[in-house]
């Protein structure tokens, strides 16, 4: 006898929905559901009047469109905290979900938290509900969620992750803050050197073949640098763009940023702060989900894989195999050359007392000192650096361009 084939599953789709509430007050939302009919009941079913269901359109290229608008950090901090206060208060997951959805501005939080209500109501986990939108939340965060439903505590792991979260977000704006200034300067030096050199010092030239006057050695170079940007413009601008776009290929790729973050980390001042990032990241991460009863099996290997610096998440990556066959956690990690002594010991020490959680949340509170006074540092020799570089750069535009007035004058005045 010939078995049946399962059927296959129901292909659920987003609706737009608007209800009146017993008070009369209207009510918008969105709903994940099979079909239209489904709505109807699920709105009713809550006490609500539903007065329009339609399916959402899907506009031409929402795809790539979606693509652009991504959930930043900030916003799953937010959606955190205030799912956190409504399980605390004791409001039903779904209905803190749709006021959620409701008071976003964000499309892709609004549909990941539709599609959510949808699983819940459906008999299905928190947990799996958020590992369906991996663009949306981060992986860690329904890892975390999956140890708190077993526990029942799941509001204490909502401002958990979301303290996790934003401290993520201040050592990615200290980072930031601490490169902007030079970025800027750097930019701006560079624009007036190119504006110098392509439309003010060709001026010069028409006047030095009028007269037949001598350009000075400073001037001749810069001038004949103007010349050859004028002439090859186009190409030097297709050069750009294909190198631009070639190097941005090469990143994207395995090998490239993995050669890429090598060279970075030799290098003295980058190299440190890049490696006291990473390592207080990686502690820290591990430190919440190991405090929030995650298995270790689970927490390593979800902390490796958020590691962004792809050389660390390679050697971690052998870390947890030799420690999945017995292998000590803070002996191997030694054996990878990438953490300091400091770190291995305290993490021996937290492997021996049962402590790893804590021993991790000391190691990152130490590196996240480590890493503001390196931004500090880096930023107190950049400036300098810039200052001098910016000065030398218009300096020497001033001179050739000084040294052209005067060779102009002599010429004039000899003629005369």
């Amino acid at each position: 006898m010939v078995q049946a084939a399962p059927p296959e599953p129901t292909p659920y789709q987003l609706f737009d929905y608007v209800a009146v509430q017993p008070d009369g007050s209207v009510v918008k939302g969105i709903m994940e559901a099979a079909d239209p009919e489904a709505v109807w009941h699920a709105i009713s079913v809550r006490g609500l009047r539903p007065t329009s269901v339609r399916a959402k359109a899907r506009m031409p290229f929402q795809g790539f469109l979606e693509q652009l608008t991504k959930v930043r950090l900030q916003e799953v901090v937010v959606f955190c905290r205030q799912l956190a206060t409504f399980v605390r208060v004791g409001i039903p997951l779904t209905t803190g979900l749709e006021t959620i959805a409701e008071g976003t501005g964000n499309r892709r939080m609004r549909q990941a938290c539709a599609s959510m209500v949808a699983d819940l109501q459906r008999g299905g986990l928190l947990s799996a509900a958020l590992a369906r939108h991996p663009q949306v939340f981060p992986t860690a965060l329904a890892d975390l969620i999956r140890a708190s439903e077993v526990t029942g505590h799941i509001d204490d792991v909502l401002v958990r992750a979301a303290d996790h979260f934003e401290r993520d977000l201040e050592t990615k704006a200290k980072i930031r803050g601490a490169l902007m200034y030079p970025s800027i300067v750097f930019c701006i030096a560079l624009a007036v050197a190119t504006g110098l050199v392509i439309f003010v010092l060709p001026q010069f030239r028409v006047l030095f073949q009028t007269y037949g006057a001598k350009l000075p050695p400073i001037a001749t170079a810069l001038l004949n640098l103007s010349a050859f940007v004028q002439a090859n413009g186009v190409w030097i601008l297709v050069g750009l763009l294909v190198a631009i776009l070639g190097g941005g290929y090469y990143l994207r790729t395995e090998p490239g940023r993995m050669q890429v973050n090598r060279i970075l980390l030799r290098l003295p001042a980058i190299g440190e702060m890049m490696r006291a990032a990473t390592i207080e990241r990686f502690c820290r991460a591990l430190s919440d989900t190991l405090a929030a009863g995650v298995p270790v099996s689970t927490s390593f290997s979800v902390v490796v894989e958020s590691t962004r610096n792809p050389v660390y998440r390679r050697a971690l990556r052998d870390v947890g195999g030799q420690v999945a066959v017995g292998e000590s956690f803070s002996r191997s990690l030694r054996q990878t050359g990438l953490f300091p002594p400091l770190v291995v010991q305290m993490i021996r020490v937290g492997e021996e007392t049962g402590t790893l959680d804590q021993h991790l949340a000391e190691t990152a509170k130490m590196y996240d000192s480590e890493l503001d006074n390196r931004l500090k540092r880096l930023t107190s020799i950049v400036e300098p650096v810039l200052i001098i570089s910016v000065g030398s750069i218009v300096g020497l535009v001033a001179v050739s361009l000084i040294q052209a007035i005067y060779g102009f004058a002599s010429a004039f005045h000899g003629g005369a």
